[in-house]
């Protein structure tokens, strides 16, 4: 067993601190978030220094990392805004390893080479008004065979990133059969200026300058060339992203729980009451010893979990124990935070609210914990399947 990075995930750490405490301090940050807009200039600013090709092949124009790499990007973005990297995410994870892992090699050159210079931006259009996790058994979208090309109809809700993405991997159902409803969906890559396409942006308590919104496909006429995979086996292409948006969203939590945790401390150390700084105080020490053992035990999971996806293992437990463990550490952080900042911790001036805000949709979103902990049950102690 070996914990230290190698010289080349140093510097990358190095790099991505020095990019956030450069070009998304925390006051920039909380700007953002009061005028719910993103910082386009963010995305290119990324690209020009390798975040965006951190984990893309070197043969696709990128710097030939993994998801391990992936993994340090996204942790060191969310220390100031989960935001932030989130929209990151949407790209590298949904956007980069969906297209290496499953498109085709005429794909793979023409797309991952302008992921990687900030060309090209994505968003993930699964989940269905009536399903939430339940993919498979509400899937109303469908695309019907016209031709050369398929035409698509039907709802999406929480798309999120459309704002800045320029291209949709939309999940819609080719076919269906009775007896086995993962047979039968595939995955389409559809820009979103695409004729039929419409959407309007849902109003959010956190995350409020990547807008999530409602999509609607109205006879959306995309070419064969459009699929992603194999027509009717996208659920295997769902599951093996879905596996690296687990370490995605792990990630992420991580980051966004150090963030808490540091201006949790740093308040700690500089507040005075009683003649003393309040850190002296164990019931400001306990919580965030509590604070700190948790988010370094949620990222050795997320290490671990990455580490066998770069391997080509199996980390569908892993990756759903991670996502599940890190979301809970970090939504216990923000809420030790609030406590240790009191009344100022409530108020605008301070990132804990944000903080506070942006973790609750990470604890049922992408996948709710309650559903991470039936996958868990199941195949990690080998207990009857409950949905």
């Amino acid at each position: 067993m070996d914990f230290d990075f190698t010289d080349d995930q140093n510097a990358l750490r190095e790099l991505v601190s020095k990019f956030v405490e450069r070009e998304m301090p925390k006051e920039a940050v909380a700007a953002w978030d009061h005028d719910c807009e993103f910082p386009h200039a963010l995305l290119d600013k990324m690209a020009e220094v390798g975040l965006m090709g951190a984990s893309i092949p070197t043969e696709y124009g990128g710097s030939g990392g993994g998801v391990m790499e992936e993994t340090i990007v996204l942790e060191g973005l969310a220390r100031h805004s989960s935001t932030v990297a989130l929209a990151y995410g949407l790209d590298v994870s949904f956007g980069a390893v969906t297209i290496e892992r499953h498109g085709t090699e005429q794909q793979r050159r023409e797309f991952l080479p302008k992921i990687a210079s900030g060309e090209l931006h994505f968003a993930l259009s699964l989940t269905e008004p009536d399903g939430g996790t339940d993919i498979l058994g509400a899937m109303k979208t469908v695309a019907v065979e016209d031709g050369d090309d398929y035409v698509i109809n039907g709802a999406k809700v929480f798309t999120t990133g459309i704002n800045i993405a320029s291209w949709l991997f939309v999940v819609a159902r080719t076919s269906r059969d009775p007896d086995k409803p993962s047979r039968g969906l595939t995955v389409f890559m559809v820009h979103k200026d695409t004729p039929g396409i419409s959407w309007s942006k849902i109003e959010k308590l956190g995350s409020r300058f990547l807008h999530s919104y409602e999509v609607v496909y109205r006879n959306v006429r995309v070419p064969k060339s459009a699929i992603i995979g194999q027509e009717g086996r996208g659920w295997h292409a769902i599951l093996d992203t879905l596996n690296n948006e687990r370490i995605f969203i792990a990630a992420t939590c991580v980051g966004l729980g150090q963030g808490a945790l540091d201006d949790a401390v740093r308040y700690a150390q500089e507040r005075t009451a009683f003649g003393k700084q309040i850190g002296q105080f164990q019931a400001v020490q306990h919580p965030l010893a509590d604070s700190l053992t948790e988010i370094e035990m949620a990222r050795l999971m997320t290490y671990k979990a990455a580490w066998m996806q770069d391997r080509g293992q199996d980390c569908s437990l892993p990756a759903s124990m991670a996502k599940y463990y890190a979301s809970e550490a970090a939504f216990r952080t923000t809420d030790r935070g609030m406590r240790v900042l009191a009344g100022y911790g409530f108020t605008m001036e301070y990132h804990m609210q944000r903080y506070y805000r942006d973790i609750r949709q990470l604890i049922f979103a992408p996948i709710t914990n309650e559903m991470s902990r039936n996958f868990i049950a199941q195949v990690g102690c080998g207990l009857p399947r409950s949905y």
